[in-house]
């Protein structure tokens, strides 16, 4: 396990991180404060990758499976004359994976909200927010099913 910030990093209780996870807070864009927080009954899966400059936030009871990544900031490219890992660490927009969601296998959460109680399929990219009880899947992720509290009953969403 590799961990970079650590004062930058709250967890809560009952949390779980499996083998070779890297957790890393650091305001490499500039913010004045940097964080990263797994609450109450996280689990992550072995070869998770998850990076803060500014906040991320797995809220109580998010599962993710092997191999995720979740970044709140992307790398800069605009410059063709200039190596891209040369070129400047650029802010994108805050993550919060909401209560008891799962992520599947090889997931990309990059600077998006998922709500609560979600599922986000195996090798999806989430680069925009998803609502609160919603199947998403693909890349990019878009949600295909949703809890139809009318109805009570998980709902396919129609194209």
């Amino acid at each position: 396990m590799s961990i970079d910030g650590s004062e930058n990093i709250r967890i809560g209780s009952r949390v779980f991180v499996a083998y070779k996870t890297w957790l890393a807070a650091v305001p490499h864009t500039g913010e004045t404060t940097c964080l990263l927080e797994l609450q109450d009954g996280v689990t992550i899966g072995h070869f998770n990758h998850i990076y803060a400059t500014k906040k991320i936030i797995l809220e109580r009871n998010v599962l993710t499976a092997d191999r995720v990544y979740i970044s709140d900031n992307l790398h800069g490219y605009e410059d063709i004359s200039i190596p891209i890992k040369d070129q400047p660490i650029i802010q994108h927009g805050e993550v919060v994976i909401g209560e008891g969601s799962w992520l599947g296998e090889n997931v990309c959460v990059l600077g998006a909200k998922i709500g609560k109680h979600c599922v986000i399929g195996a090798n999806s990219v989430v680069t925009k927010d998803i609502p609160d009880y919603s199947v998403a899947v693909g890349a990019p992720a878009k949600v295909i099913k949703y809890f139809d509290f009318d109805r009570n009953e998980w709902t396919c969403k129609s194209t």
